[in-house]
């Protein structure tokens, strides 16, 4: 399951390069616009499970009466169409990233997570096959892997079906700043995945009512330095849009198998299944619980959007949960946490601008485990304990467990090709100021192993010339902690440089 022959995979194609099949999690100018074409009724598919496939964006572009459009609509309309050429055409793309220091909690239209990397990237496409190749160099990485293969992959059309193999972000569900499941806060594993290339109806029967559905799947390793090595994770995701305005997301995410760890067709099955809590279903796991399956986590999430006084608005919110309670065969999820946020569209400073505000909680309270009545249950797990992460970052929140935040964020265009993004953010990170291990770099919270309280505010402003675009940002924070420690500010500033060549 390591996947050696992918690098070699790739290399092979990386010259031949005429398009690229789907949106990653790089551009939120670009997730900006689609979501706006798609709360006024343009875009029919749904629209919050990224990797986004072109195909159904494109095909709704083409339906779209120019005309009928108000003049953000024309903006956010150009833009996407923009973009959905520049994905048509020969693509090849270098990037220069310098910062201060790596960046602390990495979120929707943000691609770096170490400082100091260059980049280049190039896709190729025909009507069956898809090659994309993306080879980074980082200067001083974490994890000490200094040449990566992140965003690439190969992948095949059959049908309606598209079959993929490579390393890729993942954003499943309606959040701006974070979700509850799958983020690209951590890098992207490597696996296999299988996902519908277009969001074709189905009628519900005796009516005339057509549900656009996504689905996508998967299946990968976690290879990187954790208690059970080379555990897999498999995931799921159905998305669908059932009446105007409303789109719905159901989430499941599996830890299983890996070293010296039953990972049989079986063993898959009870996992498939939800047949893998001790207790539950007659599962008998041993008197340690060590025959477990494996770790889950599941949840759905909504986004609805309306117009009041001709002002769009969008609600959302996501429901996720660990695996099912040990001890009752009665309860399959247990300590659900809860994301909920509001957008709008305005005119600020005559900039079209989405105004969000958002709020997390992922505390969860393992007074049913453990009698100090503390939280480290969120994203955790008693066999697989280096837990729902990935290189020492969180799969889900970009705040890990034991967090609240609530996030005010600004998405602007001045012109054209100028945007400006600003957030700021009030958190809460292990407030329960308690950790799973605080001893160790592979248990327990990576972010910190106490309590922090932390102000920041992150903007950025993005500027396109001909084929280059130029990318200035600043984070600015402010933490304090218990313990008598001292207050602790910080500045993080980062200037990226792309080309097209």
């Amino acid at each position: 399951m390591k996947l050696h022959i992918l690098p070699y995979t790739l290399l092979f194609f990386c010259f031949l390069t005429t398009a690229e099949p789907w949106i990653d999690t790089s551009n939120i100018y670009l997730r900006v616009s689609i979501q706006q074409l798609a709360d006024a009724g343009y875009i029919k598919t749904p629209v919050t499970t990224f990797p986004l496939m072109w195909h159904d964006i494109g095909r709704d572009l083409k339906n779209v009466n120019y005309s009928d459009l108000d003049n953000d609509e024309k903006q956010a309309y150009d833009y996407v169409n923009h973009q959905f050429r520049m994905a048509k055409r020969n693509n090849k793309k270098l990037e220069l990233t310098v910062a201060t220091n790596d960046k602390r909690f990495t979120s929707f239209g943000e691609d770096f997570r170490d400082k100091n990397n260059i980049k280049f990237q190039s896709n190729f496409m025909t009507d069956n096959f898809a090659v994309g190749i993306s080879s980074s160099y980082t200067m001083s990485p974490l994890d000490g892997e200094k040449t990566r293969l992140d965003g690439s992959y190969v992948a095949g059309f059959i049908g309606n079906w598209v079959f993929s193999l490579g390393k890729q972000d993942r954003w499943w569900g309606p959040g701006w700043d974070s979700n509850l499941s799958l983020t690209n806060n951590a890098r992207p594993i490597t696996a296999l995945s299988l996902s519908r290339k277009s969001a074709i109806p189905v009628t519900i029967p005796f009516t005339e009512i057509e549900v656009p559905w996504t689905m996508t799947t998967f299946m990968g390793v976690m290879d990187d330095n954790r208690i059970i090595e080379d555990t897999l994770l498999w995931g799921f995701r159905l998305n669908f849009t059932p009446i105007d305005g409303l789109e719905i997301g159901l989430t499941r995410l599996a830890q299983w198998g890996g070293k010296n760890r039953p990972s049989s067709l079986s063993t898959f099955a009870n996992v498939l299944i939800g047949k893998d809590n001790c207790g539950a279903s007659g599962l008998d796991c041993g008197i340690n619980k060590e025959n477990e399956p494996g770790n889950q986590q599941a949840g759905y999430d909504l986004r609805y959007s309306f117009t009041v006084l001709d002002t769009p608005i969008g609600l959302y919110g996501q429901y996720f949960a660990e695996d099912g309670d040990n001890s009752s065969s009665l309860s399959f999820l247990t300590e659900p946490k809860v994301q909920v946020g509001l957008d709008t569209h305005l005119q600020i400073l005559s900039a079209p601008t989405t105004v969000y505000l958002e709020y997390s909680d992922t505390f969860a309270d393992c007074s049913d485990t453990d009698d100090r009545n503390i939280g480290n249950c969120f994203y955790e797990h008693h066999i697989y304990r280096t837990g729902m992460r990935y290189q020492q970052r969180t799969l889900g929140n970009l705040y890990d467990n034991d967090a609240t935040s609530v996030v005010l964020g600004f998405i602007s265009s001045i012109s054209p090709n100028t945007k400006v993004t600003t957030k700021l953010r009030l958190l809460q990170l292990n407030k329960d100021n308690n950790d799973r291990d605080p001893d160790s770099n592979i248990i327990g919270n990576p972010l910190t192993k106490i309590a922090e309280d932390m102000i920041m505010v992150s903007t950025k402003v993005q500027h396109s010339y001909k084929n280059w675009r130029y990318t200035l940002g600043l984070d600015l924070s402010k933490s304090t902690f218990d313990n008598d420690i001292a207050a602790k500010k910080q500045a993080n500033m980062f200037v990226k440089v792309e080309y097209n060549l």
